[in-house]
Parts: structure tokens; sequence; C-alpha cells
């Protein structure tokens, strides 16, 4: 479990930190704070500087460069933006690090010319396009051979992603215990691949018990063709309600009900692992909030997984709070961190405070 991260140089944090970290960790501050920067971070700590993890976070913000661009080309993703100031050059770097139960955890993206020893593993690659500079990933968890081609308009096309392929194979045993859902939640076709891994299972009671909290006439889940729903944000499965002899689509039950599924399956797929959530109330009624709570929490201690979620709503951390009152073993295993803008440390809340803060009202976002 991560105790603390720090964070130099990676997007607008040149440096900050956050400490005294639970089980499930809450971060609320003002628009722009930092807090789903703080969730990119601890997504590339723990996906161990994987470069396709590199790719979705930059590509997600629509960080990359298709505009004029011929077809024929390929797209770039744009690097300067991870970067504090948006400024590169050559020795730009990024060291992120996080404290372990085990030894303390540190990844580091430097840029820097390429070796003749890389240039002549790019030209392996089969690449005929010259890159001037290349990204280091390095850590004391990470290869040691483990880079990323840059172009000379400080962007990584997609080709360079494959190219560092066999790194990828040897870290694939730790990815999918990360999972990172974001305002959008996650698309149909990882759903339903998630979906099939837990099928059978006891997670699949769990999913089932965290829609019901939305409808408690729904009886059963089960999934349709990916193919057919390869395109949408919210399909590929039926529900089967009480009194209703046909099933009818998910994507007819409203944002929530998405939204829930993508928790619980994603935290089912968690096991040993981390789960990410920007806004993690978005979709949902305030009247679930405990209830969304009180089954994340309880499927953190059961399958050993760390949580860190994001919020504006005062719904949600009183729902927070609420699990907090009610839980007699809670203890060191929830938290609140408010990230302040131009801060360089979070301030904390442990159980007890959260708990005040809400009896009191007292704004602690």
């Amino acid at each position: 479990m991560i105790n603390s991260i720090e964070i130099d140089g990676y997007r607008g944090f040149d440096r900050f930190e956050m400490s005294d970290l639970g089980l499930v960790n809450l971060l609320v501050g003002g628009n722009n704070s930092g807090k789903t920067t703080v969730l990119e971070a601890i997504h590339l700590l723990t996906s161990k500087g994987d470069p396709a993890t590199i790719w979705q976070l930059l590509w997600r913000r629509g960080e990359h460069m298709l505009d004029d661009r011929p077809r024929e080309v390929q797209p770039e993703v744009d690097i300067c933006h991870l970067f504090t100031g948006h400024d590169l050059h050559e020795g730009s770097k990024i060291v992120l690090s996080a404290k372990n139960q085990s030894p303390k955890r540190v990844l580091e993206f430097v840029v820097a010319e390429p070796t003749k020893t890389e240039r002549d593993k790019i030209r392996l690659e089969g690449s005929t396009t010259r890159f001037p500079y290349v990204l280091h990933i390095k850590g004391n968890q990470v290869p040691a051979d483990t880079f990323i081609p840059i172009s000379s308009k400080w962007g990584i096309p997609s080709e360079a992603f494959e190219m560092p392929r066999r790194m990828r194979t040897r870290i694939s045993d730790d990815l999918d215990r990360v999972q990172f859902i974001t305002t959008e939640s996650l698309n149909s076709r990882l759903l339903v691949r998630m979906w099939n891994e837990i099928a059978l299972t006891p997670q699949e009671e769990l999913v089932l018990n965290a829609i019901r909290c939305l409808d408690s006439s729904i009886e059963r889940i089960a999934p349709q063709s990916i193919n057919e729903y390869a395109n949408t944000s919210r399909g590929g499965f039926k529900i089967k309600m009480k009194g209703r002899e046909l099933p009818i689509p998910i994507g007819s039950m409203g944002d929530g009900m998405w939204r829930m599924l993508a928790l619980a399956i994603a935290i089912s797929r968690s096991k040993d692992g981390v789960l990410l959530v920007d806004e993690i109330d978005t979709g949902l009624h305030y009247s679930v909030m405990t209830q969304m709570w009180k089954l994340l929490y309880n499927a953190a201690i059961k399958l050993n997984v760390q949580i860190f979620a994001t919020t504006h709503s005062s719904d949600c951390v009183n729902g927070l709070a609420k699990i907090c009152s009610d839980g007699q073993d809670i203890q060191h295993r929830v938290t609140l961190n408010r990230i302040e803008s131009g801060k360089k440390k979070s301030i904390p809340y442990n159980e007890g405070e959260i708990r005040m803060a809400a009896e009191r009202k007292i704004e602690v976002r």
C-alpha cells in the first residue's frame, strides 16, 4: 500500500507531497488544483512507467498533434504537457516516488539525446524516422534499457509506443491490477472484457449488489457481443428486472447505473492493486453516496485494493464521513486530502476529522 507520494516536475507540480494515506483516500480541492494530476502520477507509478499509460494520459486530455495533418501521417502525443511549465528541453526531468510497506518506489522520466546503441535499436525496430531525443524511463522496478523516441516536434508518434513492446510484456502482470476510471467512465469493450473475467466468481455478486443500490428490482446482468458495441460509451450489457419478461439495455438505465457498474467491475479486477477514480460521484444521486462508499470500502478490505478518488461534491464527502461514523475497525484506513493550488503539501484529514467536519458542517472541499 502507498503510504505517501512525492511529485517533482509533473504537470502543474514543481514539487508536491501527499502523506498519511490510507486504504481509501478522497482528494478534494478547487478547479485546476491538481487532483487529476495526482491520480495520473499514481497511475504512472503503479504501472511502472508503462509507455501505453503515457499515451493514454496524454490522449485522454487531448494533448496530441492532429490538426491539419494528412491521414497518412501518424498521430503524435505532445509530451511537453507532462512537464511543469509545458517547457521541454534536453535534461527535462520528472521524478515520482512513493513510500510503501515495501522499499520506496521511484520512477524518473528524463529527456536526452539518444545514444548510438539506442539509435541502433530504433532502426532494428524498423523505423525510418529520425528521432533527435528519447525519453528515458528509469526506476527501481523498471528495466534498465527502457526509452521512448521523441520527434523533432517534441511529440511521440504511435509507432514509437510499439518499440518498447518487449518491456511492456515484462511488467504486464501488474497492469491489470491498476484501474483508472475517468469522468467519462470506462468504455463498453473494456467493461465486457473485465466482466467475462469475473463472471461466475464471488465478485459477480459484488457487482449485482452495487447496481441494486440504484434499483433493487434488478435480478441479473449479462454481457452482449463486444463487436456490436465496440464504439459506444454505454452498452454491451442487458439487465433483467423483476416483473419484466424481457431484459433491457443498460443504456436505458441512465448515467448513474453505468457509473456504478464501472466502479464495481473495476474494483473486482483490482485485487491486490489500486483503483483510481476521477470525480467518483459523476452521475450518482446524493442519496446513494453512503451506499457507494460502504460497498467500495468493504470491497477494498476484502480484495486488498487501495482507492484514490476525487470529488467536488459535499454529498460525496458526507457519504464518506458516514462510513467513518459507522465503522468500528476503520482506524487509519480512510483519509481525505485537500489539495490547494500553489501549495507543496496536501492538508490531510483522518477519520475523526472527516466525521467532525461533516457533523459541524465545516467546509473541507
